[in-house]
């Protein structure tokens, strides 16, 4: 029986076409259409553009047009669902598609680094690998992956590792999840449970929250330069296993006294976060006893969206933001 797989697409790079000097890429209407005629083989390909943008200027909105089409794909008897995206912001979007994909069938996020002209453009072989990878039995059950490079990464894990190289992404602390091969997805790891999905849809936007950068000579000053009311919440970069400066604790202790939510990340790039081995001031303990959340081996920018998904949903259904209901919610994540 031929499979069938949906393409979905939402540009970036692997659509993009460079100027005759080999520069200034640019969204090409036309790639699609140019880089699918060439995956001839005994799959069906059901091709539909849903935007043709930077990854830079993906929203919410966008994401949830995705999860639309996609469940409505899978339904109609579609094996499966391969999404492009731009790859600046792609671990990003996985990470939410996963908060809501419910579907056995898989739904796999793939690009390229290099525009479809390029001479060396890897947009066709991570198409193509997304594609065997959809339709791969060892792939059902898994989720939302992400396919580059001859790899699969589970969307929890995955973060763009380079910003130039075609082998862009990796997993921490695991690894990638398998390599892809001609029939089947070959499994590294035995597949681990999926962290509780959130079901519904997304929100066209979510609630604000900034993330800051802890670091040397860094006191957060910012934050006395905005109203409390304008923060849903708070996202924290900190240095080491989760720390910022004791000059900072006033001002989060403020926050988190005025029901703002603190989410503690580090921006070390593995290891993740602590909960017990500094208790100096500004240290994971302070901050834990202040009633901050620590991200556990989140990096910062999934930490905000997962946060953010959480007040969303809060909004939309009147609930009450807790601190044991954030802490709760991280808990899966914790290092």
């Amino acid at each position: 029986m031929t499979a069938t797989v949906a393409v979905l697409s939402l540009g970036g790079t692997i659509f993009m076409s460079q100027d005759g000097e080999g520069d200034n890429a640019r969204p090409d209407d036309g790639a699609a259409a140019r880089l699918l005629a060439t995956l001839a083989g005994d799959v069906q390909l059901l091709p539909e553009t849903l935007a043709n943008t930077s990854s830079s200027d993906v929203r919410p909105h966008h994401l949830a047009a995705v999860l639309d089409r996609a469940r409505a794909v899978v339904d109609a008897g579609a094996d499966g669902v391969v999404l492009t995206h731009g790859t600046d912001t792609l671990e990003e979007s996985a990470f939410l598609l996963e908060r809501y994909w419910d579907r056995e069938a898989p739904l796999v996020v793939t690009g390229a680094m290099r525009p479809a002209s390029d001479v060396g453009a890897d947009g066709p072989a991570n198409l193509r690998d997304a594609v065997r990878t959809v339709t791969a039995p060892s792939a059902r059950g898994l989720g939302v992956l992400v396919v580059f490079d001859g790899h699969a990464h589970r969307a929890d894990e995955v973060t763009k590792s380079s910003s130039r190289s075609v082998s862009a992404f990796s997993s921490a602390p695991t690894g990638p999840l398998g390599i892809v091969e001609a029939h089947d997805l070959h499994l590294l790891q035995a597949p681990r449970p999926r962290v509780a999905q959130i079901g519904g849809t997304l929100p066209d936007r979510f609630p604000p929250v900034p993330l800051l950068i802890a670091g040397l000579d860094e006191d957060l000053e910012l934050l006395d330069h905005v109203p409390s009311a304008q923060l849903a919440g708070l996202l924290i970069a900190g240095v080491g296993m989760g720390h910022v400066s004791p000059a900072a604790m006033p001002r989060l202790r403020a926050l988190l006294e005025a029901g703002t939510p603190v989410v503690v990340a580090t921006r070390i790039p593995s290891g993740g976060t602590s909960t017990h081995h500094y208790a100096y001031p500004g240290s994971e303990v302070d901050l834990l006893e202040a009633g901050a959340t620590m991200a556990g081996l989140l990096p910062p920018q999934k930490a905000r969206l997962l946060l953010q998904t959480h007040l969303g949903a809060a909004r939309e259904s009147g609930a009450e933001v807790t601190t044991e209901g954030v802490r709760e919610l991280f808990a899966p994540f914790a290092s």
